[in-house]
């Protein structure tokens, strides 16, 4: 009886530490600063404010750390905004057309956001 209880504690401790999950990733991962309306592509572009590092090695790196940021919610979309978000590198047919008149900017496909 003694031993079988033993064996159960051991099961029922190993699934509960195999259960934790330590390294699971921030939910807004990432600060940053809505730039404003980019004329050249008509999308909201967003500065990098923390964790640039990250962003660049999903996106690749851009001019002053400036994206344009596909699918930023409408009610971000405020000039000066400070925000916190998750992101992705965008699917080919999320790419919009821009008239290459203005600074050329990475795009990064905005996830989640809110107000920091």
């Amino acid at each position: 009886m003694k031993t079988k209880s033993i064996l159960v504690l051991i099961f029922y401790g190993i699934i509960i530490l195999s259960c934790q999950k330590d390294d699971l990733p921030a939910t807004y991962p990432y600060e940053a600063r809505v730039v404003g309306l980019n004329s050249d592509c008509g999308i909201y572009s967003i500065k990098i404010q923390k964790d640039l590092g990250k962003v660049e090695s999903i996106v690749g790196s851009t001019l002053d750390s400036i994206y344009i940021a596909q699918n930023l919610p409408e009610e971000m979309q405020i000039s000066g905004l400070e925000i916190v978000l998750d992101i992705r590198e965008p699917k080919s047919n999320e790419l919009g057309l821009c008239t290459f008149l203005g600074p050329s900017y990475n795009w990064l496909y905005v996830i989640r956001a809110k107000k920091k």
